[in-house]
């Protein structure tokens, strides 16, 4: 089968909670497979009625779970805590299988122990929220974890057809205990969003006017995640507690080396912090989207004159590289400016590189 077909068996999918996971994985099934029938629960109509307007779920409700009664699969794309109170309303709906995206699993696969059910994790995402945010190519190149609970009695050729739904969305599907995938997520997502919030938390405080100036650049950079949906985050962290408290002890025990080493003024022991850093940043596979949405910036110096916004995008365009964002800093009057493109990839970046330096443009 190619990619972009039917999934056997699947004919019909459901979707509750139509935001940025929910209303991506509609597009993405939408516009890359056959299945003609994808129904959705939302409690905001206007996601609903957006997703209808442009032909991407064929039926909705805002609470009534009978429209999810025939579907082959039904995939969970609620909050956390929401997920977890859903096993009583889930259970008396004739549906084939039950997934979830939840970025925690031992907490959702306790709560909810029907035997059609299984664990379900898209490593992919935003900063950005909703459906207007939603993105059938999010799952392009990402992993997706799927964790099978000791209860389940879901098929071998329903797994299958699920992992090859899977593919079809651009996903790679990998399985892994609960444990493992809560243990592996705390340390790659939940942490990095712990810390990127305390950068922020730490500079508002400390901030005198000039600092959120002198911040704008990389600190912006590197504390992106930062801006997450709080509420959103406060139940992810609260229910990954088991698995992220250990990783937060060991990472406030790393940063008591590089504290020790300052008070030392240790630079061989501050340099070998850093290499080890480094080594393996780079060695990183940056051919895969991880839980933390990828993207990178590429700095434009355009002459102040009519036409040049509109080349940029054009050139870009005909090479399709989409621009997710963009940011334009003048200089003085006739002198032109700086225009900042958020792309979704270092690859995307450097192939933008390569076409606008071609097209005269001085890049960095």
């Amino acid at each position: 089968m190619s990619s972009e077909g039917k999934p056997l068996g699947i004919r019909k999918v459901g979707i509750v909670g139509l935001g940025l996971i929910g209303g991506s994985l509609a597009k993405a099934i939408h516009g890359r497979t056959d299945i003609k029938e994808i129904v959705a629960i939302d409690k905001d109509e206007a996601s609903l009625k957006m997703a209808e307007e442009e032909g991407v779920i064929t039926g909705s409700s805002c609470d009534d779970v009978s429209i999810l009664s025939g579907c082959d699969v039904v995939i969970l794309c609620a909050p956390v805590d929401v997920i977890k109170n859903m096993q009583d309303d889930l259970a008396k709906v004739d549906i084939g299988m039950i997934t979830d995206v939840g970025s925690v699993k031992q907490p959702v696969m306790d709560a909810i122990r029907l035997p059609n059910f299984v664990g379900g994790h898209p490593m992919a995402g935003s900063e950005r929220y909703g459906y207007a945010c939603s993105n059938g190519s999010l799952f392009e190149n990402a992993l997706y974890v799927i964790c099978l609970p000791e209860y389940s009695e879901v098929s071998a050729n329903m797994l299958q057809s699920f992992e090859e739904l899977i593919r079809a969305i651009g996903a790679i599907p990998m399985r892994m205990t609960a444990k493992e995938h809560d243990e592996r997520v705390a340390a790659v997502s939940h942490l990095p969003h712990i810390v990127a919030s305390s950068l922020s938390l730490l500079m508002a405080n400390r901030d005198d006017g000039a600092l959120s100036r002198m911040a704008a650049g990389g600190f912006r950079d590197i504390t992106r995640i930062a801006s997450s949906n709080s509420k959103l985050w406060a139940g992810i962290t609260s229910n990954s507690r088991e698995a992220l408290l250990p990783i937060l002890d060991e990472y406030i025990d790393t940063l008591t080396k590089w504290k020790t080493a300052l008070e030392n003024n240790d630079s061989a022991e501050l340099e070998k912090l850093f290499a080890q850093g480094a080594i393996y940043r780079d060695h990183l596979d940056i051919n895969l989207r991880g839980a933390l949405e990828a993207s990178a910036t590429l700095n434009v110096h355009v002459e102040d004159k009519p036409g040049e916004l509109a080349r940029i995008t054009a050139i870009l365009g005909k090479g399709n590289i989409n621009i997710r964002n963009i940011n334009i800093r003048n200089f003085r009057t006739y002198e032109g400016g700086q225009v900042s493109l958020l792309l979704g990839t270092t690859k995307e970046a450097v192939e933008a590189y390569a076409l606008l330096k071609e097209a005269g443009y001085v890049c960095d």
